[in-house]
């Protein structure tokens, strides 16, 4: 019995015709074992589908990308990054403000929380609630507090400024035991003909962190 040949030639061209294939249609297109049909597509470089369990393949030539790196042909969908999760990664990383859920499900046309929810507690990507949703933001610190940041601007959110040195802080608790009412505005002309420099936004942090009430002017 003479030994059966495979042909790249033919695997192109059915994959060139179909734009998409599954494996069982590989293996049958080729005649070859399974191991040998995956030696074949990795040497012609293949994408498997993010949706349906990875189960359609196509050649690495074939999809042209959009803007969010992401290709479909009928019901498969395809990522230049890979798999779902590196694609999230990936999307969530580049984006200016971080994504919620059902804007990636839109952009990726599959449902991602079990996986974003995965992903957030691998501490791979970080959540924060924002209004009544979960905004999901990339990792690395820089990435993650730019994107909080423009985030906040957009619905009107404004960090929080940041306590003081101890210093400062206990400078602003004297005057206040001294006279309770005074006013940000008096606590810094004052705390200032002392020599302390202090801004009216680290004294109303000062307020919020030891629940304080501030009295307001007339």
């Amino acid at each position: 019995m003479r030994p059966v040949t495979f042909s790249k030639e033919k695997i192109l061209e059915s994959f060139y015709q179909q734009k998409v294939l599954t494996k069982e249609q590989v293996l049958k297109i080729s005649g070859c074992s399974n191991m040998t049909a995956w030696r074949m597509l990795k040497t012609l470089g293949y994408i498997s589908s993010y949706n349906f369990n990875a189960k359609y393949y196509t050649l690495a030539d074939i999809p042209v990308f959009d803007d969010h790196g992401l290709w479909s042909h009928k019901n498969a969908r395809f990522s230049r990054y890979g798999s779902l999760t590196k694609t999230l990664i990936s999307l969530i990383n580049g984006s200016p403000s971080g994504l919620e859920i059902n804007a990636l499900q839109e952009i990726l046309g599959v449902y991602v929380s079990p996986v974003l929810t995965n992903l957030f507690h691998q501490d791979k990507l970080y959540r924060e609630k924002i209004g009544t949703r979960f905004v999901y933001f990339g990792k690395e610190e820089k990435t993650c507090q730019a994107q909080l940041n423009k985030r906040r601007s957009k619905i009107g959110i404004i960090e929080p400024c940041s306590l003081p040195e101890p210093k400062r802080i206990i400078a602003v608790l004297v005057e206040l035991i001294q006279k309770v009412e005074f006013h940000p505005k008096q606590l810094i002309r004052r705390l200032s003909a002392k020599g302390v420099k202090i801004k009216s936004a680290e004294i109303e942090a000062i307020f919020q962190h030891y629940q304080l009430r501030q009295k307001k002017n007339d």
